[in-house]
C-alpha cells in the first residue's frame, strides 16, 4: 500500500526524538548526533539554535508591574525561543529614577528580604516572591517552548554599588568595594551551610552567594528549559580573582544540577572554554552589532567543540540606536556562523507600562519581528542546520553556512546578485528559495545545477536577502 502523507508525518514527528537519541522529557543539552555534533542544542526532541531577547535587569527591577506573560507572549508569537535575564541587580529609587529606561521608583523584587533604599538588606533571609514569581516566569515560557537563561553573578557593581544588596552599608552585607564581589575565602572548597558571625568578610561573602545559588538551582529544578550563565562581562575586577571565582561556582553548580552552564568568555575567562569539561556553551558579546560572523566562525573550528551564543551585543538597543538594519544583520550574520544570539533589547523594559522606555513600544516588536523572522527559519523552516558549519569562503558576501554537497544558506547584507561555490555538487540539481529577512517570507526560484565554483544567484526583491539551497538529487 503506498504511503500516506498524513502517515508519514506522523512517523516523522514520533521517530524525531529517537533518531536523535533523547526524550522530550530531557533538558537542554548538547546535541550529540547528526553531522555537527558538539556544536548546537537540543530540547524537547528537536535540534535549538537560541534566537532570543534579553531584558537583562529590567525583570527583576520591575518587578510585580512588570507583564512577564506579556513578554513570553509576544516572544512565542514570533518563534523567539530564547528569553534572557539577569538575577539581580544593585539599584534603589535614585538609581532608577536616574534610569532613562524605567524613570520612577519601580518595585524591584530582591532574592532576599530587606531593601538598599531603607539600608534592611539581610541576606540570611530569602524573599519566597522573588522565588515564585521566577519559577511562574520560567514555567510559562516552557509551556511556550521558550528556554530562560539566567545571568547568575554579579549585580553590576560596576556603576551600581550604592543599590547592591552586598555593599555592607546597606544592611548585612560583606563588601565595602564594589571590585570586593569576587574575592572568596577558599576558592577549592565551599563553605558549610550552617552561618557563623564570627567569620570575616570573605567567608560571609562567599556563604551568601553560594546559598542564593543553592536556592537557585533548588527553586528551578523541576524544569527543563532552565540555562546558567555565570557572569556577564566583568572586566572591572581583577581577573585572576574573577576567573578563579568563576571555576569555583561552575564546580558548585555542576555538583548540584545537569543544567547546561554558560560563561562569557571573550571578556573575562582566562582559561580555554573548549577544555572546561565544566563548561557547556560559550558566551560571547563584541563590541558593535556587525561584522562578527569570522570571530564565530573560528570558534565554532575549535575544539572540542562547543555550542556559541551571542549573549547581549553592546552597546544595547534603545529602540533608535543600532538600526533595525544592523540589528537584523547581526542575528543573520550570527546564525549563520552557527551560534545563537540575543538582542540586549532594552525597550523590554515597557513590559512596565509605567517606565519612561514603554513609549518605545514599536521599536521593540520591531525588534522582535526582525528576531522572529529569523527564528522561524531555522526552528520552524527545512533548513537542516544540525548538520552545518559555517562556511564563509563558499559565499561572496563571506557569510554562509552550509552541509557541502548538500545544503547551503547565504545571506547577503547588501543585497544583490552573489556567487556561491557549489563545485562540490557536480551533476546536481539544487532547490532555490529566497527569504526576505524583513517580512519573513519565501520566495521560490528555478533550480541551478552544481558543480561550478561561483554560481550566480539574484534574489527577487530588494535589499538584504537569504537564500537557502538544498540538492534535489544528492
Amino acid at each position: 500500500m503506498p504511503c500516506r502523507p498524513a502517515l508519514v508525518v506522523l512517523c516523522l514527528i514520533v521517530l524525531w526524538p529517537i533518531a536523535l537519541g533523547v526524550r522530550a522529557s530531557e533538558s537542554v543539552t548538547v546535541l550529540q548526533s547528526g553531522s555537527q555534533p558538539g556544536h548546537y542544542l537540543v530540547w524537547n526532541g528537536k535540534p535549538q539554535l537560541l534566537i532570543g531577547d534579553s531584558v537583562t535587569q529590567g525583570w527583576m527591577e520591575c518587578g510585580e508591574n512588570f507583564d512577564q506573560r506579556g513578554y513570553v507572549d509576544a516572544l512565542a508569537a514570533r518563534g523567539i525561543n530564547l528569553l534572557m535575564i539577569w538575577a539581580f541587580k544593585g539599584t534603589s529609587a535614585e538609581i532608577q529614577q536616574g534610569d532613562v529606561r524605567i524613570g520612577y521608583d519601580a518595585p524591584e523584587l530582591w532574592p532576599w528580604t530587606g531593601s538598599p533604599d531603607k539600608r534592611s538588606v539581610e541576606l540570611r533571609e530569602f524573599d519566597p516572591a522573588y522565588f515564585a514569581r521566577l519559577r511562574e516566569l520560567v514555567s510559562y515560557a516552557g509551556s511556550k517552548q521558550i528556554v530562560v537563561l539566567i545571568t547568575v553573578h554579579d549585580g553590576w557593581p560596576k556603576t551600581c554599588f550604592e543599590g547592591h544588596p552586598f555593599n555592607r552599608a546597606l544592611g548585612n552585607g560583606p563588601l565595602a568595594d564594589r571590585r570586593d564581589y569576587v574575592d572568596l575565602a577558599d576558592y577549592d572548597r565551599e563553605m558549610p551551610e550552617q552561618f557563623d558571625p564570627g567569620w570575616n568578610w570573605r567567608e560571609k561573602n562567599q556563604y551568601f552567594q553560594e546559598r542564593f545559588c543553592a536556592r537557585l538551582i533548588a527553586e528551578l529544578t523541576p524544569c527543563s528549559n532552565v540555562l546558567y550563565e555565570m557572569f556577564n562581562e566583568g572586566e572591572w575586577y581583577d581577573r585572576q580573582k574573577r576567573d578563579r571565582h568563576e571555576q569555583h561556582f561552575l564546580a558548585f553548580f555542576r555538583a548540584r544540577c545537569d543544567n547546561l552552564l554558560l560563561s562569557n568568555s571573550d571578556h573575562i575567562a582566562s582559561d580555554d572554554p573548549h577544555t572546561d569539561p565544566k563548561l557547556d556553551v560559550v558566551t560571547l558579546h563584541p563590541k558593535d552589532w556587525v561584522g562578527h560572523f569570522p570571530v564565530f566562525e573560528r570558534g565554532f573550528r575549535k575544539m572540542p567543540p562547543k555550542p556559541y551564543l551571542y549573549s547581549e551585543p553592546v552597546p544595547e538597543f534603545d529602540g533608535e540606536t543600532p538600526s533595525l538594519d544592523d540589528v537584523r544583520r547581526s542575528v543573520w550574520e550570527t546564525a549563520l556562523a552557527g551560534a545563537g544570539w540575543v538582542n540586549q533589547n532594552d525597550p523590554s523594559f515597557g513590559w512596565d507600562s509605567r517606565t519612561t522606555i514603554a513609549a518605545q513600544a514599536a521599536a521593540r516588536d520591531r525588534a522582535y519581528n526582525v528576531a522572529g523572522h529569523c527564528a522561524r527559519f531555522f526552528n520552524q523552516g527545512e533548513a537542516r542546520f544540525w548538520d552545518m558549519e559555517p562556511s564563509g569562503k563558499l559565499a561572496s558576501t563571506g557569510v554562509c553556512l552550509a552541509h557541502v554537497g548538500k545544503e547551503y544558506v547565504v545571506y547577503s547584507a547588501s543585497g544583490g546578485s552573489l556567487t556561491v561555490d557549489l563545485s562540490a555538487e557536480r551533476n546536481a540539481t539544487l532547490e532555490v528559495r529566497w527569504y526576505n529577512p524583513r517580512n519573513g517570507q519565501f520566495q521560490e526560484s528555478p533550480a541551478v545545477v552544481g558543480g561550478n565554483r561561483a554560481t550566480r544567484l539574484t534574489p527577487p526583491f530588494r535589499g538584504d536577502a537569504v537564500v537557502h539551497l538544498r540538492c534535489a538529487n544528492p
